[in-house]
């Protein structure tokens, strides 16, 4: 896969740690210049910039709070005016799973911070980012969802809904601007090996390390992910090699959604 992006502008939401993270150095080594974004953990993604790759000129970090609507359009324009146009937008950004809860016990504040940062930052942010993507090379959108968007995972209602909405979204922009030349696409994770999953699983019986077994035998493979097992198939998706691909959900899950 060397250099599949290579001269491709990139931004890439989540940039600072977990799959996003991943994500980014994957698209640096490909030849992509990046736009990081983080929230609280900027000066993470500054460290993590200076030691990219950076054939296709020096990379950038664009911080900004999603749940305001004014600071997800500066991040945009900044994305733009850093990188001097646009040819790739993954949304990878996310939040801790474990504050869902089955329907009759999810809060206003949870449904509506869910909402928000999967599903209409996303939106947003797609709005201000697609004309200059339509005038990129190639362009393509990339979602993070989750197979928790095709499959009601017990217990997570705000969550699921978050991503199946996400999935669709992708859906509406990939026959929007097919005309157009603009491709989009979501990849459906199954468990991956993060910090906010470690997190979670150190909640179950047993702990960490019994959480994660368990998690892991969810999986018909027998193991849950790595973020670059995510990372290269954004990668794909996001290169030419996937030109006549449109409008897809991608399952990464090690055949969890299978079964």
């Amino acid at each position: 896969m060397s250099g599949i992006l290579a001269g491709k502008r990139a931004y890439v939401t989540g940039g600072s740690s977990g799959i996003g993270a991943a994500i980014v150095r994957t698209f640096a080594e490909q030849g992509a210049r990046v736009a990081i974004g983080a929230a609280s953990q900027a000066e993470r993604a500054r460290e993590t910039a200076k030691t990219l790759p950076a054939a296709g000129g020096a990379h950038i970090v664009v911080q900004a709070d999603f749940y305001d609507k004014a600071e997800t359009e500066r991040a945009a324009d900044a994305v733009i005016a850093g990188l001097g146009g646009l040819d790739i937008f993954v949304h990878s950004a996310g939040i801790d799973v474990t504050q869902t809860a089955p329907t009759h016990q999810t809060t206003d504040d949870i449904w509506d911070r869910m909402m928000m940062l999967h599903l209409t930052a996303a939106f947003r942010l797609s709005k201000r980012l697609i004309p200059a993507l339509l005038e990129g090379r190639d362009p393509a959108i990339v979602f993070i969802g989750s197979v928790c968007g095709l499959v009601a995972w017990e217990g997570d209602v705000a969550y699921n809904v978050a991503k199946a909405g996400l999935q669709h979204l992708a859906r509406c922009i990939a026959s929007d601007y097919a005309k157009a030349g603009l491709r989009a696409n979501v990849i459906a994770p199954g468990v991956i090996d993060t910090p906010l999953t470690r997190y979670y699983a150190s909640g179950m019986p047993g702990g960490e390390a019994e959480g994660l077994k368990t998690l892991a035998a969810m999986h018909p493979i027998g193991r849950y992910a790595q973020p670059n097992e995510i990372a290269e198939a954004a990668a794909f998706l996001a290169s030419g090699k996937a030109s006549f691909i449109t409008g897809v959900v991608l399952p990464i899950d090690g055949g969890l959604t299978m079964v």
